[in-house]
């Protein structure tokens, strides 16, 4: 599951147009009008920035609200309800970006991410990169649904051919998604839009590719730091270096050290109970364990949980019977930061010397992989 939620990921394809150049930092006014909202409910402006703490308004009679402040440099932003839950779970928002100057928003309450919002040369072309991804939304949702009905039928097979599919519509957006980044490399916003994109790919190459497209005055900013990060993290674990060694704990206390594992094809596998697509892998990953477990091949699970009751209930649930450790500090592990992890389900696949030697097989490409190690 990527660590950003769909409220994030939306927020990152819709704000990819504004250019450097001109005042950079400064203060801005936020004034908005939410309809069929209660007179006096609070809503909350969060830049999505590590160190920002929301800032929190209340809403007029009318609807009306204002937030104010200043900026280094135009930020991605969020303005929603503490309770604003669609039926699918989802948290709703008007996700923009804010930057020096005046921005106006008008929303109604239950339909916050159709939002009008003027202001500024990213918001201004909303509606050009909506039209990017809106095709996609409904045939990604649609194959999600599909693909949970096809396991709870057990019908694993086809379960596997639909998440196929879904992969390969995932890289078709995200293709378009590049083009668009590349196309503006002196955009703020195209930094973030990387940031987020590779972020969730995790891909060295694309993740080198994407932060050298951007223009040199936009390097240093905010999310293109945070995106240089990744990439050297994503150096320390490519394919071709040794796993760093971490010690964790087992469900019941005791400490396991990856290393232990030396002299196996060990598959690491970076997951959570609460983690949607993680839970739709696990048939994946206790098939290749079933299959291969007898061929000098096993599996080290590693939880970013942080309650131990719905780690060890999962664990139960899915049958996964290999060694299953966790720290039980859910994102904020020092393990998984050491890997680089940024969404899960992911997994690297170590030789018997602890080289890693493939990243994130998923679907059949875990049973290929091992089908020709073991051949």
């Amino acid at each position: 599951m990527k660590q950003i939620s769909l409220v994030l990921l939306v927020l990152a394809l819709i704000n990819t147009s504004c250019k450097h150049g001109g005042s950079v930092g400064g203060s801005y006014t936020i004034t908005g009008k939410i309809e069929n909202a209660v007179t006096g409910e609070m809503i909350i402006c969060h830049q999505i920035i590590e160190e920002a703490k929301p800032d929190t308004a209340y809403l007029s009679s009318d609807g009306s609200f204002t937030f104010k402040g200043t900026i280094t440099e135009p930020i991605s932003a969020s303005i929603y309800f503490p309770k604003s839950v669609t039926d699918g779970g989802q948290q709703q928002a008007i996700n923009f970006f804010i930057e020096p100057g005046t921005i106006e928003i008008a929303a109604k309450k239950e339909d916050l991410q159709n939002a009008t919002v003027k202001g500024g040369d990213c918001n201004k072309n909303l509606q050009e990169v909506i039209a990017i991804i809106k095709p996609y939304g409904p045939k990604m949702m649609a194959l999600s649904d599909s693909i949970k009905k096809l396991y709870a039928a057990k019908n694993i097979a086809a379960a596997q051919n639909v998440q196929q599919a879904a992969m390969a519509m995932e890289v078709e957006e995200n293709k378009a998604i590049t083009k668009h980044i590349k196309d503006n490399p002196k955009s703020y916003a195209s930094a973030y839009l990387a940031y987020q994109l590779n972020s969730y790919e995790t891909n060295l190459y694309a993740a080198e590719a994407a932060y050298a497209n951007l223009d040199a005055s936009i390097q240093s900013s905010y999310y293109a730091v945070k995106l240089k990060k990744i990439i050297d993290q994503l150096k320390s674990t490519a394919v071709g270096t040794k796993a760093p060694d971490f010690t964790a704990t087992d469900i019941d206390g005791k400490a396991i050290t990856l290393s232990s594992f030396k002299g196996n094809y060990v598959l690491l596998d970076f997951w959570a109970s609460w983690c949607g697509p993680c839970r739709e892998e696990n048939p994946n990953v206790v098939k290749a364990y079933d299959q291969f477990k007898n061929k000098n091949f096993t599996i080290l699970s590693f939880s970013l949980d942080d309650n131990k009751d719905a780690w060890q209930r999962a664990v139960a649930r899915d049958n996964l019977t290999w060694t299953q450790v966790s720290d039980l500090k859910g994102w904020a592990s020092p393990i998984a930061g050491q890997y680089g992890i940024q969404a899960i389900p992911s997994n690297l696949l170590l030789d018997p010397d602890g080289k890693i030697i493939a990243k994130d097989l998923r679907g059949g490409d875990l049973i290929n992989t091992l089908t020709g190690l073991f051949k």
